[in-house]
């Protein structure tokens, strides 16, 4: 985001999705030189190596990602790509440690904005955009979140939006009204109580790895803000996030732990397992990935599922955003000999068929704004893109990767654990802002300069 009072707004997708086009050729006509390639780099020739990770947001991801490699290879014979799957738990610390000794992948992943910009600004990436010519860039979704100092640093391959699920069926037993989600966080409290006293686990989840206090940030750390300036001020010093207008919603979420909303053994599972709980039929609801609300849906019947959007809490203007992102970007190595042939294969993997594939295999919606929106049947997926159309904020992209890991995780997993305080988890993000601030001067600002733009 470069505009300072600007929310990210992902809202319409950018565009309202395009009519079908036609397939593309076997991979010549996407990467083109773009303003900083290198002229005498072959496109097609170059072994590549590709740390990837997606499949936890979108079920299916690796084995796209393998049929595409092959199919590529195929059509390309001098280009071979090794891909190297990526664990959730260390994909920030691995290429922080890939950039300090500039050797590893030729193309890496990142979640989005600042995990893709911090690179950026260290020298340890180059800018997508002097290898892929803005002709095609303009049709990827999402670009903004990883633009700095004018250039595009990441490339999206998918949309991810968090809908909040609810059991029909659950709710009916309960003496609640199936078709009726909680629409505030008080109403959440209430159906919570009422699941309860039927038997039913309201809320499954998992935060081990603290990846569910870390989306309960993003979800509803935002709803006191009016726009994404007012985290980037606390993230600059400019105002402290133990002030309750941003740390204000871990009181909130303690309740839910205290009225036993959470089940109860939230702190042993990681993200992935506790929303499992949901298709297993022992919670009631739950937050998740589009790719996994349309697998639940499938498998649990789509009169049993339903899709919406999170119950609201605050009034700030954020508050009425939705909260769909690109997740994770694909970018290129400082390092990489074949900078081109790169970002060659990135831009193919945009190519109609490529892109169908995607669907086919996740039921993810692509990043691109030629992806036919009339290829959306299924009544879960239509509710989904229509919730992944709204404009949204993810909060999470604006954190420097050192206070995500390092307050975000934590704070979150001591909320819902009770092993600490809300007061507690607010003043550990005032301390590891200041640490971030003190123990990187030239990444505090260069964030200072990229959120003035």
């Amino acid at each position: 985001m470069q505009a300072r009072h600007r929310a990210l707004v992902i809202g319409a997708l950018a565009v309202t999705l395009a009519a079908p086009v036609a397939a593309c050729g076997g991979g010549g006509s996407s990467g083109g030189d773009g303003g900083g390639a290198k002229s005498g780099e072959d496109a097609y020739s170059g072994d590549l190596t590709y740390w990837y990770w997606a499949e936890s947001d979108a079920p299916g991801a690796n084995k796209w990602m393998n049929a595409m490699i092959a199919k590529y290879q195929q059509l390309h014979p001098k280009v071979h790509i090794k891909l190297v799957l990526q664990s959730t738990d260390t994909l920030i610390g691995a290429f922080k440690t890939a950039s300090q000794t500039k050797k590893g992948p030729d193309i890496a992943t990142q979640w989005a904005t600042l995990p893709v910009l911090t690179p950026a600004w260290t020298g340890a990436s180059v800018p997508i955009s002097d290898y892929v010519p803005k002709s095609e860039t303009d049709n990827w979704i999402g670009t903004q979140e990883n633009l700095s100092d004018g250039k595009l640093w990441g490339m999206p391959i998918y949309l991810l939006g968090v809908p909040f699920v609810w059991n029909k069926v659950m709710f009916k037993a309960a003496g609640l009204n199936p078709a009726q989600p909680p629409a505030t966080f008080d109403e959440l409290l209430s159906d919570c109580a009422k699941l309860k006293a039927k038997g039913f686990t309201p809320i499954g989840m998992g935060n081990k790895d603290g990846y569910t206090g870390n989306w309960l940030f993003a979800l509803y750390g935002k709803q006191q803000l009016n726009d994404i300036g007012d985290l980037q001020d606390a993230m600059l010093g400019k105002a402290k996030f133990s002030d309750p207008k941003y740390s204000g919603f871990y009181t909130d979420i303690e309740k839910l732990r205290t009225n036993g909303c959470f089940n109860n053994d939230i702190s042993s599972l990681d993200l992935n397992q506790g929303w499992q709980l949901f298709p297993r039929k022992k919670a009631a609801m739950s937050w998740t990935t589009d790719g996994n609300a349309l697998a639940w849906a499938k498998q649990l019947g789509a009169k049993a599922v339903g899709v919406g959007h999170t119950p609201k809490l605050g009034d700030g203007r954020l508050a009425d955003t939705y909260d769909t992102t690109q997740s994770s970007s694909a970018f290129i190595t400082s390092w990489s000999q074949h900078k081109k042939a790169a970002a060659t294969f990135l831009a193919w993997l945009h190519e109609a068929p490529q892109l169908k594939a995607w669907y086919d295999a996740t039921g993810v919606f692509p990043a691109d704004k030629r992806f036919p929106e009339s290829t959306i049947t299924d009544p879960t997926a239509r509710a989904l893109f229509e919730l992944d159309k709204q404009p949204s904020v993810w909060p999470e992209n604006y954190l420097p990767p050192q206070v995500d890991q390092n307050a975000d995780l934590p704070a979150g997993q001591m909320i819902t654990s009770g092993s600490g305080t809300p007061a507690k988890a607010a003043g550990l993000w005032d301390q590891v802002i200041q640490q971030w601030k003190t123990q990187h001067p030239d990444e505090f600002q260069h964030y200072e300069q990229w959120a003035n733009g």
